[in-house]
This record gives C-alpha cells, sequence and structure tokens, in this order.
C-alpha cells in the first residue's frame, strides 16, 4: 500500500456561503486491496483557546465496499453544498472559525483509517451581498385622463373606466 495514492482535488478552494464544493478523489493502486467505504467529510470549526467547537459537518458517501485490482487508477467526483447561512459562534464573530474538506478510506484488513492526501482547510467567506449592478429599480410613470362620461380619472392605458364602468372613446 505504500505505493498506492488516495488524492482529493477541488475546483475551487475559495467559496461563499451557499456555494456547491465540487471536486475528485482520485485512487491509484499499484498492488491489490479491498475498500469498505470512501467518504468526502466538509466541516466548520470554532477553535476557542485550545479547544475546538463544531459549528456544521457534512459528510457524502463516495464509495461503498469494492475490489481494488493493481493498476487501477480513478477518479471518484463529489459534490457537497455550503448552507447558505453560518450557525453562529459559540463565543462571538472574533473566534477563529476555519473550514475543512478531508476524505477518508477504509481498507479492509487495515486497522486505521486512511486520510487522502490534499485534505485540509478551505476558505468559506460569508454570502455574496448583492451589488448595485445586480439592484434595479423600475419607475413606472401613469398617466391618468378624465373619462368623458363620469369625469372620474382612469389610466390612459385602460380601455374601460375604473369609476362608471364605460368604454374609453377613441
Amino acid at each position: 500500500m505504500s505505493e498506492d495514492t488516495f488524492k482529493l482535488e477541488v475546483d475551487e478552494t475559495e467559496l461563499f456561503l451557499g456555494d456547491e464544493v465540487k471536486g475528485t478523489l482520485r485512487v491509484t493502486s499499484q498492488s491489490e486491496f479491498d475498500v469498505e467505504e470512501m467518504w468526502v467529510n466538509l466541516r466548520c470549526e470554532e477553535k476557542i483557546g485550545r479547544e475546538k467547537a463544531s459549528l456544521y459537518d457534512s459528510n457524502v458517501q463516495i464509495s461503498w465496499a469494492m475490489h481494488i485490482p493493481a493498476g487501477f487508477d480513478k477518479e471518484f467526483p463529489f459534490t457537497i453544498k455550503l448552507p447558505f447561512i453560518g450557525r453562529e459562534t459559540f463565543r462571538s464573530i472574533h473566534h477563529s472559525v476555519d473550514w475543512f474538506l478531508d476524505s477518508f478510506i477504509n481498507v479492509k484488513g487495515v486497522n486505521t483509517t486512511l486520510t487522502a492526501e490534499g485534505s485540509g482547510s478551505i476558505l468559506v467567506a460569508k454570502p455574496k451581498e448583492p451589488t448595485q449592478e445586480s439592484v434595479k429599480e423600475i419607475v413606472r410613470e401613469v398617466v391618468l385622463i378624465p373619462c368623458p362620461y363620469c369625469g372620474g380619472l382612469m389610466p390612459q392605458t385602460s380601455v374601460f373606466c375604473p369609476n362608471c364602468g364605460a368604454r374609453r372613446k377613441g
């Protein structure tokens, strides 16, 4: 198993809340072995002094039990949706909050869970704020004209008077 590689790769490492984390787990093998399961874990932790508090945790199963023959080389794609809003921190906003993406492989006959190369922290920012370009204000003018029958005001584009119901002339 020393020549076998498990590599976690992500498309982007700088994301916003609400985005999707997309990537692949690549398994390259020179030996033969059996995998019990593979999964990717996304978690958010807050550091409070020497202690850590978990704010978010999500697992995605990549594969169940499978046989890996010698010469195996395959990518397993995954997608994990980040939450739209972050959970409030346990202490305050000034404490350190970090996001981590890890991939784990349980190999049959090996007592420890293997961590894929490339596992580590990713940068997650607050939700995207709407920009001035994305916010449009629509102003509509309505011209009112008098009804020739009742004298009440009606929109110039109306076919019938809203007051008396008479059909507009012309």
